[in-house]
């Protein structure tokens, strides 16, 4: 078993892969029941292939990282509503857009990430532009110019923030006036740029990491109390390949 010594950031080619996880799965299952349930509750095929799929890759990585006595563990949430596995030695985090999936994980510290796609994003002027603008305060690196590629990597950073902070982004787009009733009132008191600015000077302060997964694929990842990557690996497609990653 090799131990998780730094982060890692695995990407998941799911129609690539899809067929070989879920042959390792039948194989030796180590989804939990409660992962099982989930998957049952979606009612379209390609949804519920795709989410399977992607924690069957999950829990392989984890496997691992951290040994096959973590084999089938249930999942708990933190008291903020992150997903963990209690004492477990590492914090992980995953995402999957149509056709692909980011998984994260340190072995310490806390870590998020997020992935989008090409899509049109249909959002009021003002609200698009306040996310933009805290999704530019996250990271040094600018945002792109095109319309929609700035939005969603703008998007992504924010997402993959919450979940490293474990507050989710509904609480974290309130935070900044993005949402809620008090929305109008933030803007008026106070800019995103400004209040996501005061959120990184927590100690230790979280990193925030473009990741390039492709034309036309959004991503980020943020650390907290760990240091930074974000080089690729990407998950193998071959049951062979699959299997070498848990003996």
């Amino acid at each position: 078993m090799s131990g998780l010594q730094t982060p890692e950031i695995w990407g998941v080619d799911l129609a690539a892969a899809t067929a070989g996880l879920q042959l390792i799965e039948e194989r030796t299952p180590r989804l939990c029941p409660a992962d099982r349930a989930r998957a049952a509750g979606f009612s379209d095929p390609a949804v519920r292939e795709e989410w399977l799929a992607t924690h069957i890759a999950l829990r392989i990585l984890i496997e691992h990282a951290a040994g096959a006595e973590w084999r089938g563990a249930t999942f708990a949430r933190s008291e903020r509503g992150k997903p963990q596995l209690d004492g477990a030695p590492l914090a992980f985090s995953l995402s999957h857009a149509p056709g692909l999936a980011v998984i994260g994980l340190s072995p310490c510290g806390s870590i998020g990430v997020d992935v989008e796609r090409t899509r049109c994003v249909r959002l009021v002027k003002a609200r698009r532009a306040r996310i933009e603008e805290a999704g530019a305060a996250l990271q040094a690196a600018p945002l792109p110019d095109d319309g929609e590629a700035r939005f969603l990597q703008a998007w992504v950073r924010l997402e993959a923030f919450a979940k490293a902070e474990g507050c989710g982004i509904g609480r974290l787009l309130t935070h900044l006036g993005i949402l809620g009733t008090s929305a109008a009132a933030r803007a008026d008191q106070q800019s995103a740029r400004a209040l996501i600015e005061a959120m990184l000077v927590s100690s230790p302060s979280p990193a925030v990491r473009d990741l390039q997964l492709g034309a036309g694929v959004y991503a980020a990842a943020v650390f907290t109390g760990v240091p930074p990557t974000s080089a690729i690996s990407w998950l193998p497609t071959s049951v062979a390949g699959l299997e070498k990653l848990t003996c």
